[in-house]
């Protein structure tokens, strides 16, 4: 790792200043101040090491965190900072973060060394050794270690008269065998997390002590267990005490976790043999029954150990409580802290949490994701369990977190301090991927490699569960160093089992002229169309309500904000329900697990995974005969949507050759062809074939093992947006008999009164159109543009003209030529 060895030799460089040992300075050394007063640096320093090293214990660097707590805030030892505590409106800022780095840079702690330089402004790019440009990590180091006499590690030489840290403490033993740049790199996010977690527990226990905070009597302990009478006099403990005190602080944070853990799962026990112990089961209740009972014998088997696990089971068999039961037992089996369930669309998020609080709990279950009810409240407004959430998101410290791909797979790619915070609870959990065939094809194989690293290098067991399961094999085996990596099934259904679950039966109809289908359509009382485009369904929907009326005619796409489309699918399930004539035309957002039960269903071809996804809201309840139940596949006018094409091509391909699409063998043969399609035969050969289409923006080369690599944390953080459009928001200011809320939210943002929770609660409100779009609504005046400068980033973008916006169909552009690709 030429980068990481030229890092540690700056102090070789530029020369090292020794270490202080003069008698301890008679003036005291505060970190911060608040209204109850100021804590001494010897107290911070040594609150965030404990905590630091006791993250950190869990993937196995209690050293590192320990010392990268302890020397993280050093640079507070100057007299200008001293000076700016005690008088702050007379001096300037002060770079505190520099010393501690350029201390561990000497002893070799590089990983540490990179988290302490980024414990606030997070994880710049690493750069050439020989750069003398701020900007990046080796021109900031470098520039202070040049300064000599007057670095920052030299001007805050005190530190050493109140921490006692032996060299062989601080010296770095080789690793048994060099890591790759990638894991290196995910080792020091690591570390920044234990780091930014501890540094923000200690600094918030000091100012504010929330009670309302998870950690706040693993704290109190700390500080006590520390001496808060020898803290105040500036009077550090011994490594060895250290070292032990941060011990028993990560033996007691495993242990509450554990012990949560164990709470749930005899809840999740006793709810399973509900279902088990329940009468008069029907045939399917039976099936549901036996994956239940699969999911809780392999839970509870201490020889199915920590690794990579699938969950593929039919629509309709219990996924979500037997994966849920699965991860809660391997969990308690396994002494794992937590369970993280990954879903990858929101619009299906909050049925999940629902499901999961009313076994559970409220106080069991972290939702995490932008439109959880309790991001969108002030804190004033909160009540303990939204505060309670509100702290929990910010470190993911709960015994079961629902979030998304995008929250989740953004973070681990991340240089920011606020979303690096979280990562060393991913350490040791249970991580169950739902819908993991919707994993985005461009990152596939950035993603496929993060979940590899957290199960070989930090303990995690990761399951894919869903319906049509990809074979992922030949992915994780081309990034691991072993020659096959062990995938694990624990669904018991054959293909003959699976039949138990067909509800429906599939059928290729061929090309359709859309006025046609919309014939077609309006013969049903109550039918689902899925079409690719967002012009499709505006169009199906107006011929629909021509000819048959727009009572019971509803239109679902991303043209609708958020708010419109929760209020249509609530008013679309009590017609379903109540047998009321039912009409829907949607885009594919209704396939995301989205619960609603139609008698038919039409599907524009696309995908087999997508097709799949509509059958699952055919026939859902099982009501009718799988005979009687079609889903209708078809083709129409107006080409191919470009990104579909090898999807469509790999769904002609199986046709061809299965009769059954709900099959497993059909299922696998898509997915394979798929992948062949994308990755033109390098799924098998990614050392060698690292820029292709399962890794667009080239996310692994710029983690890549060579002589040049200079770690760009940053670059990769900016290329890693698992949601990569050019769309751009514009806000509907709602206003109906329902509420003003998204008008009263419009006001606010036309009048400057902007913060980040105004754009939360906007989000709700909020259509995405392209930049051609955007330019027709603005040549026509139909837009307000609210910004704070020219720059296009800040500006923001209103409708005027409410007469191009409805609720029952959204936005209307048109003569717009290019039709977006959106659901």
């Amino acid at each position: 790792m030429e980068t990481v060895e030229h890092s540690a030799q700056h102090g070789c460089q530029h020369g090292i200043v020794s270490r202080n040992s003069s008698s301890r300075p008679v003036q005291p050394f505060y970190a911060r101040t608040s209204d109850h007063g100021y804590e001494t640096c010897v107290e911070h320093l040594c609150m965030t090491g404990c905590l630091s090293g006791g993250f950190a214990s869990q993937f196995g660097y209690l050293d590192d965190g320990l010392l990268a707590g302890l020397f993280h805030d050093i640079g507070k030892y100057a007299s200008v900072f001293q000076k700016r505590i005690r008088d702050p409106e007379h001096s300037g800022k002060v770079d505190h973060s520099t010393a501690g780095a350029m201390l561990l840079d000497q002893y070799g702690r590089i990983a540490a060394e990179f988290a302490v330089a980024a414990h606030h402004a997070g994880l710049a790019d690493v750069g050439d050794v020989h750069e003398l440009d701020g900007a990046t990590l080796s021109g900031r180091m470098n520039k202070a270690f040049s300064a000599g006499e007057r670095s920052p590690l030299a001007l805050a030489h005190a530190w050493s008269t109140q921490l006692h840290i032996p060299d062989s403490a601080l010296s770095a033993q080789p690793p048994a065998t060099e890591p790759t740049h990638y894991s290196f790199m995910m080792l020091t996010r690591m570390l920044l997390s234990a780091l930014v977690d501890g540094d923000r527990l200690d600094a918030e226990f000091f100012t504010s002590n929330r009670e309302h905070r998870a950690e706040h009597e693993l704290l109190e302990q700390l500080k006590e267990q520390l001496g808060p009478q020898s803290l105040a006099q500036e009077q550090a403990p011994s490594w060895e005490t250290l070292r032990e005190t941060s011990s028993k602080i990560a033996a007691t944070y495993a242990h509450e976790q554990c012990s949560a853990i164990a709470r749930l799962t005899d809840i999740v026990e006793q709810t399973a043999q509900q279902y088990l112990n329940k009468p008069n089961k029907t045939p399917l209740d039976i099936k549901r029954c036996e994956l239940l009972t699969r999911c809780l014998t392999y839970g509870k088997d201490s020889s199915r150990g920590k690794g990579l696990y699938t969950l593929t089971a039919p629509t309709g068999s219990g996924k979500t409580i037997s994966s849920i039961t699965f991860a809660l037992e391997h969990a308690r089996t396994h002494g794992l802290p937590r369970v993280i369930y990954v879903i990858p669309y929101t619009s299906i998020i909050d049925q999940t949490v629902s499901q999961f609080e009313t076994i559970f709990g409220t106080d069991a279950v972290l939702p995490h994701y932008a439109e959880a009810p309790y991001q969108l409240k002030d804190e004033s407004d909160m009540d303990e369990t939204d505060l309670s959430r509100a702290l929990a998101a910010e470190n993911w410290n709960a015994p079961i977190v629902v979030t998304t791909a995008v929250q989740f797979f953004e973070s681990l790619y991340s240089n920011s301090t606020s979303r690096c915070r979280k990562l060393h609870n991913i350490a040791n959990a249970v991580i169950v991927f739902d819908e993991a065939q919707t994993l985005p094809v461009p990152y596939l194989r950035p993603c496929i490699t993060a979940i590899a690293e957290l199960v070989q290098q930090y303990g995690s067991t990761a399951v894919l569960c869903t319906a049509t399961q990809p074979d992922f094999t030949p992915l994780f085996n081309s990034i691991s160093d072993e020659a096959d990596v062990d995938i694990q099934e624990i669904s018991p259904f054959s293909d003959t089992d699976r039949d138990s679950f067909r509800r429906v039966t599939i059928e290729h109809i061929g090309d359709i002229a859309l006025d046609t289908l919309a014939d077609r359509l309006g013969g049903h009382e109550q039918v689902l169309c899925v079409v690719n485009t967002r012009k499709k369904a505006q169009y199906l929907y107006d011929q629909l309500a021509q000819n048959g009326g727009a009572e019971g005619t509803f239109c679902l796409t991303t043209l609708q904000c958020a708010a419109d489309r929760k209020r249509l699918l609530d008013t679309i399930r009590t017609r379903l329900t109540a047998g009321e004539l039912c009409r829907v035309v949607s885009t594919s957002l209704i396939e995301a697990g989205v619960d609603v039960d139609f008698p038919v269903a039409y599907r524009e071809q696309a995908g087999l995974d997508s097709v799949i996804q509509t059958a699952g809201r055919c026939n859902r309840e099982g009501r009718h005969s799988a005979e009687t139940s079609k889903v209708y596949v078809f083709c129409t006018e107006g080409g191919c949507a470009p990104f579909l094409q090898q999807n469509i091509a790999a769904f002609r391909d199986v046709l061809r050759q299965y009769p059954d699409l709900t099959s497993q063998d059909a299922i696998q043969a898509y997915f394979q062809r798929l992948l062949e399609m994308y990755g033109s035969g390098s799924a098998g050969s990614a050392r060698s074939a690292v820029n292709d289409a399962f890794d667009t923006h080239r996310i692994l080369p710029l983690h890549g093992d060579n002589a040049v690599v200079d770690m760009p944390f940053e670059r990769i953080a900016r290329s890693f947006k698992l949601i990569d459009t050019p769309t751009v928001p514009v806000y509907i200011p709602l206003s109906d008999e329902l509420g003003d809320e998204g008008a009263r939210l419009c006001e606010r943002l036309e009048h400057g009164d902007i913060d980040r929770m105004l754009f939360r609660k906007l989000g709700k409100y909020a259509v995405n159109v392209w930049p051609q779009h955007l330019a027709k609504l603005q040549s026509a005046g139909a837009v307000l543009t609210v910004g704070r400068g020219t720059n296009a980033e800040e500006e923001c973008f209103i409708l005027r003209d409410m007469s191009l916006y409805s609720s029952r169909l959204g936005l209307r552009v048109d003569g717009v030529s290019t039709d977006g690709i959106f659901v």
